[in-house]
């Protein structure tokens, strides 16, 4: 059984040019988080497009201090239980056969602020979330080469990022890595991804590569990616049995927590903002919804507090792999004070609850998004 050793190894590389250093060190008009210089989340109304500009894109890492990789030295190993095990450089990926996707991404943590009781972690709102369009080259394409064994169960990813992490009261120093299962790690829609948005993946969203994994919640699109590796039994590493499971009420340290997986349903309202004041006539709420386990085919929107409900209109791109936008014509006959909800449903049957059972860091908070407007006569 592959032991969490792995996480000590990386291939750290000479530090970038100012030019590649300075490509993703400016995200302005992002909130930060506190507890986190790195942390950044970005305003809802940042979020009313069907693609989030890069530098709008929020930002996420694990440990305080960032990785710098050149693309002169940088190299991806792919091996474990494959029989042509082999590393690749930069420019020989870009030579490789690619593939554009555009895929919603969300911090699992995110919506985390509004969990009751408070939970353990970063202070996210609603703003962890994004969606990009994302280049390279598709997983199975370099499985294959490396001739992926039938006997694989999980696909490994190592990042470069490193730091210390706390378990069961002593710092360990370990390095980031995560598991897809097989399936998922030889989807086309999986990929090595160097570009976001038309341009080089910027440091701080993972440079020079990351793995982008649609439909799982960001933690599974390890960043600075440098090694792949099958395995033939579950991975147990520290993020995949410490970090990134649901522990519940009462519940003891185990190594059997229930580890996060694909985003639940969920939608946001992106316009108007919490405490926005509008005016007496024909308004528009718009939104964001998506789902990891099937289509967003329904999303609903009360006025009134949830004590009523209508169907909205679902409007622009549609994609398995990213959230689907949608509008609401509000006719407002009188001033006052409203709750304004929005909850969305998916093709295999999941709606949002109105909250979700209480767990220890709060990951997966799809509760019924709800803000509150002041309407104005003039």
């Amino acid at each position: 059984m592959p032991s969490s050793a792995s996480e000590g190894r990386r291939n750290m590389s000479s530090t970038p040019t100012n030019s590649e250093a300075d490509a993703g060190s400016k995200t302005p008009g992002l909130i930060n988080v506190p507890g986190d210089s790195h942390a950044k989340e970005t305003p809802l109304s940042d979020l009313d497009t069907w693609t989030t500009p890069t530098e709008r894109f929020y930002v996420r890492s694990h440990f305080p201090e960032l990785p710098t990789l050149a693309l002169a030295t940088y190299r991806l190993e792919i091996t474990g239980a494959v029989d042509r095990p082999f590393t690749i450089g930069y420019d020989e990926l870009l030579t490789m056969p690619s593939v554009e996707i555009v895929v919603t991404m969300e911090c699992a943590g995110n919506s985390r602020s509004y969990v009751t009781p408070p939970a353990e972690g970063l202070s996210f709102k609603h703003g962890a979330v994004g969606t990009a369009k994302w280049k390279g080259v598709p997983l199975p394409a370099l499985l294959s080469r490396a001739g992926l064994r039938d006997t694989t169960k999980e696909v490994l990813f190592e990042g470069a990022d490193i730091g210390d992490e706390e378990e069961e009261g002593q710092t360990v120093r370990l390095g980031y890595a995560r598991s897809l299962p097989v399936a998922d790690a030889t989807s086309e829609e999986t990929i090595a991804a160097y570009e976001m948005n038309g341009e080089p993946i910027r440091p701080v969203h993972g440079y020079p590569v990351r793995l982008i994994a649609p439909r799982w919640y960001g933690m599974a699109s390890v960043k600075w990616l440098t090694r792949i590796e099958a395995l033939e039994q579950p991975y147990t590493g520290f993020f995949q049995r410490r970090r990134y499971v649901l522990i519940n009420e009462g519940e003891a340290p185990q190594d059997s927590w229930e580890p996060l997986s694909t985003l639940r349903v969920k939608s946001l309202i992106t316009h108007p903002r919490h405490g926005e004041v509008v005016r007496v006539g024909q308004y528009t709420v718009r939104g964001a919804a998506w789902s990891g386990d099937g289509e967003v085919v329904k999303v609903e929107a009360s006025v009134n507090g949830g004590r009523d409900w209508q169907e909205v209109s679902l409007v622009g791109p549609s994609s398995p792999t990213a959230w689907r936008r949608w509008e609401h014509s509000w006719s407002i006959d009188k001033p006052g004070h409203y709750i304004l909800m929005a909850k969305a449903t998916d093709s295999v049957g999941n709606t949002q609850p109105a909250s979700i059972p209480w767990n220890f860091r709060g990951y997966g908070n799809n509760g019924i998004h709800t803000i509150a407007v002041e309407v104005s006569q003039d």
